[in-house]
């Protein structure tokens, strides 16, 4: 019943959000604590192997860590570790955070479907193959523990992005429930997209967070990640039964040209030559790139808080300025949970 009652409170509070996105109208609903509200960012280990690609100050606002590329699973159900990256990543980490209570995740890529296709369709249902054989295994489960036991994980996170069919959706609903049982007191992360998701009521019971990735969209004009694609992607998660404060909001520390072409520009790299309408052309590729600037990012943190989401999180940490710098959208995000708070 309790389950059932958070679903329908999710539903009718994103009626609500779409209702007042479509007004224009600013409703603030938030009655929770700065504690409850996450800032969680992904870390690529391969770019944080130097203790110097982290910052300190950083750690002051960022709440929680999914450690990404580090670690996958085998159709078998073998979780398989890069041990070398992942334990300079998670050394560089800890040391970088000292006694801040910052949650760290490990993230799990599931395998890569068997098919000769160029059908993107056919792809993914042939990853989905691979991903159904592991989640059925019947060893995965134990065999994160024991990785998240060896390295003194918080807890484990998926990004099983496109799982299209009702049989791979009910496979992955099965096995969060199985793996949520086992867990204990270790968090459970999954990723995903708006517009696909079809979790059910008892895999939405045992999910912790859910990081929308808001991002790799691109309106009419060619601008990378909108705020106002943003919101309106946001408003219709709890129409699927998501509660909201499960939700973190993903933002786009990065932007892709606006042809969506396979170039993938860090801000940090392009800061100090985006024009005051967020545009930075690229002399080298003759591509246009719009970035989410600080005041975008800041207006989707506020979103986030005044429509009583969980958090937001970032993709990814490497592509920001620390946070110490004025021009550091970490520090956007920081500046504007500190006010509403």
């Amino acid at each position: 019943m309790t389950v059932f009652l958070s679903q329908v409170t999710a539903f009718f509070t994103a009626i609500i959000l779409v209702v007042t996105n479509f007004l224009g109208i600013n409703i603030d609903m938030s009655d929770k604590k700065v504690d409850d509200f996450k800032v969680t960012t992904y870390i690529r280990g391969e770019y944080v192997q130097s203790p110097d690609s982290l910052y300190p100050e950083d750690f002051d606002i960022v709440t929680d860590v999914i450690l990404f590329e580090c670690a996958s699973f085998n159709a078998e159900g073998e979780v398989i570790c890069n041990e070398p990256v992942l334990s300079t990543a998670l050394d560089n980490i800890r040391d970088v955070i000292g006694d801040r209570d910052v949650n760290i995740t490990l993230n799990l890529i599931g395998p890569w479907g068997i098919t000769d296709s160029d059908i993107w369709e056919e792809q993914m249902e042939a990853q989905s193959i691979e991903h159904n054989k592991a989640f059925t295994s019947g060893v995965l489960e134990d065999n994160i523990i024991e990785v998240l036991e060896k390295y003194g994980f918080d807890g484990v996170h998926f990004d099983y992005e496109y799982p299209l069919s009702d049989n791979a959706w009910k496979h992955y609903n099965k096995f969060l429930v199985s793996l949520d049982k086992k867990l204990g007191d270790y968090t459970l992360g999954v990723a995903g997209n708006a517009w696909n998701i079809k979790f059910s009521t008892a895999a939405i019971a045992a999910i912790d967070s859910f990081e929308v990735m808001l991002y790799d969209m691109i309106d009419d004009e060619g601008r990378h990640a909108t705020y106002e694609d943003t919101i309106s992607a946001a408003a219709s998660i709890g129409i699927y039964g998501m509660p909201l404060d499960k939700v973190n909001i993903g933002l786009a520390f990065y932007s892709r040209p606006t042809d969506m072409s396979a170039y993938w520009y860090g801000y940090n790299g392009c800061y100090d030559g985006i024009d005051e309408n967020g545009w930075y052309h690229c002399d080298e590729t003759d591509k246009d790139f719009w970035f989410n600037t600080p005041d975008v990012i800041a207006a989707k943190t506020d979103y986030a808080i005044k429509h009583t989401f969980g958090g937001v999180m970032i993709w990814h940490y490497n592509c920001d300025l620390p946070s110490s710098h004025e021009d550091s959208l970490l520090r956007a995000v920081g500046d504007t949970v500190k006010k509403n708070y």
